[in-house]
């Protein structure tokens, strides 16, 4: 999450926020960029080698973002946020990021209160949220 939090700390302006988290695609696309600089990773076995699943766009059923690792034993699927605090979420990565955005931009902290009314979320997801990443 060290990653997340450097590039989300190069966010500088709510406009800068707005731009970069404007829709799911594009806030997966940067959470990709962050978390697998140097191309896509396997979490469970660290091989480079991964396919892009066909998504729902296409008629097939798989998510976008889902990868399918290309060790032939293994073919474990995995998305960018496998093995992160994200995982299992049922939070947009929208919220996510602005909240962890929020978090950053605050130099003594912001209350999960604070953080709840303006994600717009309960306060204690937002709570979670504040926990469950250690951007320090």
């Amino acid at each position: 999450m060290k990653a997340v939090c450097e590039m989300l700390a190069e966010i500088t302006t709510v406009s800068d926020m707005v731009a970069a988290f404007q829709d799911e695609e594009r806030c997966r696309r940067l959470m990709e960029a962050m978390i697998w600089p140097r191309g896509r990773l396997c979490p469970k076995c660290g091989c480079r080698g991964s396919i892009a699943l066909a998504g729902r766009d296409v008629g097939r059923k798989a998510r976008p973002g889902l990868y399918q690792c290309s060790d032939g034993e293994r073919q474990f699927q995995f998305t960018v946020t496998a093995r992160t605090p994200l995982h299992s979420t049922k939070l947009p990565l929208r919220t996510w990021l602005t909240g962890l955005w929020l978090i950053l931009l605050s130099d003594k902290g912001i209350s999960s209160v604070r953080l709840a009314v303006a994600i717009g979320v309960s306060q204690p997801t937002a709570w979670r949220m504040g926990h469950a990443c250690d951007c320090s």
